[in-house]
């Protein structure tokens, strides 16, 4: 009777102590994150300067971020929890995404400045003077030259950069410009420009 009993109780044990996932000694799965993902975008270079808001795609839907200004060519930018799904309540993963910038044929960036060229004719550079170009937005800016520049010489035109945080400059490169065809009054000149400064 109590070999009976004990076998009985054995199975009461089970019925009302027994875990949900079938083992009373198992425990519950767990929470396992998301892999991350690895995408890319191609931005124009006024698109990385100003920034942008893109849409993209996961898992067949679409969603909209935001690319900050400033960003850089192969630069990535974590998006927290576009990712691929977790397990067992676990959280997404992340995605990194690559930016790619398609060069612009005037304007680079150097951190937050936007550097160009800007031609200046001879007598200008000796001079000095006060020259006009159009920035990344097509606005007229004018840039100071100073007396004796040089080809490679950086004048800037400041607040016109990068609007991120701390607003960069537009720096422009002096680049003398000479005449492909100089005539004779100009070739006249040149030499006796050179004898001034030897002198």
């Amino acid at each position: 009777f109590s070999m009976l009993a004990g076998a009985a109780g054995g199975r009461g044990g089970a019925s009302y102590g027994g875990s949900r996932y079938g083992n009373p000694y198992e425990e519950p799965p767990t929470p396992q994150r998301g892999d991350d993902r690895k995408s890319k975008i191609t931005l124009t270079f006024r698109q990385a300067v100003k920034g942008a808001t893109v849409s993209l795609r996961v898992d067949g839907k679409q969603f909209k971020t935001h690319i900050p200004a400033g960003v850089k060519d192969g630069q990535k930018i974590r998006i927290a929890g576009k990712g691929r799904p977790g397990s067992n309540g676990g959280a997404n993963g992340d995605m990194y995404l690559t930016v790619q910038v398609k060069p612009d044929p005037r304007f680079t960036m150097r951190g937050h400045d936007i550097v160009m060229d800007v031609p200046v004719p001879v007598g200008e550079a000796v001079a000095g003077a006060r020259v006009e170009a159009h920035d990344i937005d097509g606005e007229t800016v004018t840039f100071k030259v100073p007396a004796g520049s040089s080809s490679g010489a950086e004048i800037r035109v400041s607040g016109k950069g990068v609007q991120s945080a701390t607003a960069g400059d537009l720096i422009g490169c002096v680049q003398i410009r000479v005449p492909a065809k100089p005539g004779l009054g100009a070739k006249h000149a040149a030499k006796e420009f050179d004898k001034s400064v030897e002198g």
